[in-house]
């Protein structure tokens, strides 16, 4: 288990290691010694006799660009592996390039602002005009951390962390209408396969499709009709080496809330059974096999080729997560327990993004409080 702040974790072999910033004279940057011991004392100890071979930088002579990757360093034993890659991305492709010529001291809140305005016009990657203001948004939280960084270790003039960012307005989400799920699952029974059981997974029990993807058969409790979600498959931007872009990884879901027990409805678990006993526990349930899984980008190629089949509009798998959430709304389900169902970490979160009221459920709630006048 790591220790926050002090830069030292337990290893996967049992040992302790502790990392020390050490500045490099010759090229003026820091770079980190790692010491080892067996238990977190012993390292604790050693890190503190190797102490004075750190010097820090002057506070004018850091750049933003060693600056960032000081702070991508800190982090990174703190953080989850899909997290540190997306900052880590946000850092190399957006931030770090815009303020090449800067050094930490040196930058002032016109900066960042003049930073902000550019990516509203020009930020795209490919050159094609602005980015949207969610991702935007996105850049100035990693940007907020940075500069706090450099404010605790004293590189960097004072500024005000309350950037003025461009607005969001949150997107409608797409549900399916009653009549669009029956039609839909009525087209998916008659086709019933792993994938198509799958969807039917994602229908009834809300899970995000990277979950669906990591899910294998020993996930699923068929003796207390229970889903176990403790796991997600994603791809990310691989920050360790050159023989790829991207990689993909198998962690834990986005927070503890996300691991969680779902219980399966009795029609969906009878399909299921029919399947379950087909394939080892340890296989993956969109595949069948121990070796090989299904990726969420591949994945949903082939649900909108499943909800083109069925002769409905074209949707985001994630559709299926808002009608989950919508029928269980409209079926009276507590707001509680929809969220400990769905892994959010607050019920505010839930209500403001997941729950979505249809005008079929608008005119019911009218009628029921007509009646009581």
């Amino acid at each position: 288990m790591s220790r926050r702040g002090e830069n030292i974790r337990k290893r996967k072999d049992g040992r302790w290691e502790g990392r020390l910033p050490v500045y490099d004279t010759n090229h003026k940057i820091i770079k980190y010694h790692s010491v080892y011991a067996y238990s977190y004392q012993e390292v604790k100890a050693l890190m503190k006799e190797n102490k004075g071979i750190y010097t820090p930088l002057n506070k004018t002579d850091i750049s933003i660009k060693q600056l960032c990757d000081d702070w991508l360093e800190d982090i990174k034993i703190y953080v989850k592996q899909s997290t540190y890659s997306r900052y880590y991305h946000t850092v190399q492709k957006h931030i770090s390039p815009c303020f090449k010529n800067t050094t930490a001291n040196n930058l002032t809140d016109n900066d960042i602002t003049a930073f902000i305005k550019n990516k509203a016009i020009n930020g795209r990657l490919d050159k094609k005009g602005g980015l949207s203001p969610k991702t935007i948004q996105d850049i100035c939280t990693v940007l907020k951390q940075i500069i706090k960084y450099a404010n605790l270790k004293g590189c960097c003039r004072q500024i005000s962390l309350d950037f003025k960012k461009p607005k969001s307005e949150q997107q409608p989400f797409s549900v399916l209408s009653v009549e669009e799920q029956i039609q839909f699952v009525a087209y998916l029974k008659r086709n019933i396969n792993l994938e198509t059981l799958g969807i039917l997974i994602c229908l009834y029990t809300g899970i995000r499709i990277g979950e669906l993807c990591a899910l294998t058969w020993n996930d699923i409790d068929m003796l207390h009709s229970v889903l176990h979600i403790s796991k997600t498959l994603q791809r990310v931007q691989n920050t360790e080496d050159n023989t790829s872009k991207t990689k993909i990884i198998i962690d834990k879901p986005k927070s503890n809330k996300s691991i969680r027990d779902i219980p399966i409805p009795q029609f969906l678990y009878q399909i299921i059974k029919k399947f379950s006993f087909k394939y080892q526990n340890n296989a993956y349930l969109l595949t069948g096999q121990t070796n090989h899984f299904t990726e969420p980008r591949l994945f949903q190629y082939k649900f909108k080729a499943h909800l083109k089949k069925a002769g409905l509009q074209d949707r985001n798998i994630h559709a299926l997560r808002h009608t989950f959430a919508t029928r269980a709304v409209e079926q009276n389900m507590d707001v509680k327990t929809l969220s400990e169902i769905l892994g959010h970490s607050t019920v505010k979160f839930t209500l403001e993004r997941y729950v979505y009221s249809s005008y079929e459920l608008k005119v019911q709630s009218m009628e029921k409080m007509a009646a009581c006048f």
